[in-house]
């Protein structure tokens, strides 16, 4: 949590100078592995209360996870279900090419 809102900090501070050309986009891949119910809570006033500093126009999050954003206490704006009986979710990286 330390990390994430030095981020979101260090983001805001950037974007408020508007000094220099920044793509503020955020992606955070199963963040809620490393934090119990308790502590995943904080995750969605963290990121509100970056919204609220920062602006939602001004700032892109994109979060994979298998934990359901009510759980994080995280509102998006919208939500897609990679997950079905079939995936497990979604990986920009992953070829299934042959050699």
């Amino acid at each position: 949590m330390i990390q994430l809102s030095g981020y979101l900090g260090f983001l805001n501070m950037l974007l408020s100078e508007n000094k220099y050309p920044l793509i503020s986009i955020l992606v955070i891949d199963h963040i809620s592995k490393t934090f119990d119910q308790n502590n995943a809570n904080a995750l969605g006033n963290i990121i509100g209360t970056a919204y609220h500093s920062v602006g939602k126009d001004n700032l892109q999050i994109f979060i994979f996870d298998d934990e359901k954003c009510e759980n994080l206490n995280i509102k998006p704006n919208k939500f897609i279900n990679l997950v079905t009986s079939e995936k497990t979710g979604f990986n920009p990286f992953y070829s299934n090419a042959q050699s």
